[in-house]
């Protein structure tokens, strides 16, 4: 896992390599590495192929810098009382608008909106008995996944539908499932997770609000 490159509150990009990572949560701005596996670890080469094709390579591979003042002015004002199909916010006095679509259009995760978000515990615990899990579900408990299947729940572990879904290559609503994510963290924020979703963040900000 490496991290990504930051820029200061000014605009003006870090250089310090001991300074890339945003200071308000290090542990949600990595990037999982998705070229050729190093020497020892070979045996990721086929998860890292399918990540490469997988729904969510875009967004897994985009290398955005990530701006820390904008996401934290973001999530320190956003609003969702009158509705839960758009969250607003301002950043430098700029009205700020996140829809599902907004995060189909950016990220590209090829999804429909009529696809599942979860999927039910007889259908998910077959799929988690052939990657040798040695839980009991629900709930999962990451470190009870087999070595090779945590490396894919470092990557991607926001529900186990969605890690189960691209496992098997089932259609899933990915889009749908970060945007209610979102939606929990502006009604309910969680001090740990406040600042959530800083690259996906990003890349819409940068892709919807490029003035910013």
């Amino acid at each position: 896992m490496y991290p990504r490159t930051q820029v200061s509150n000014t605009g003006k990009k870090v250089d310090d390599k001991s300074s890339h990572v945003p200071g308000f949560e290090k542990s949600i701005n990595i990037v999982c590495f998705l070229g050729e596996p190093p020497k020892g670890h070979e045996e990721f080469k086929l998860m890292i192929v399918g990540l490469n094709t997988c729904r969510l390579a875009h967004a897994l591979r985009e290398n955005t810098i990530i701006r820390e003042d904008l996401i934290k002015e973001l999530w320190n004002n956003p609003d969702a009382k009158k509705t839960n199909i758009v969250i607003r916010s301002t950043i430098s006095n700029k009205e700020i608008h996140i829809t599902e679509q907004t995060i189909k259009d950016v990220l590209l995760f090829g999804d429909a909106s009529d696809e599942a978000v979860e999927y039910s515990r007889e259908k998910i615990i077959p799929v988690l008995e052939r990657m040798s899990y040695e839980g009991t579900y629900p709930p999962m408990t990451k470190k009870l996944l087999h070595p090779y299947w945590i490396f894919l729940a470092h990557v991607y572990l926001v529900c186990i539908s969605g890690v189960v879904a691209l496992v098997e290559n089932w259609n899933f609503n990915y889009s749908k499932l970060f945007f209610d994510d979102m939606l929990v963290n502006v009604k309910t924020i969680n001090k740990k997770y406040r600042w959530k979703f800083p690259m996906f963040l990003q890349m819409i900000l940068d892709a919807k609000y490029p003035s910013l």
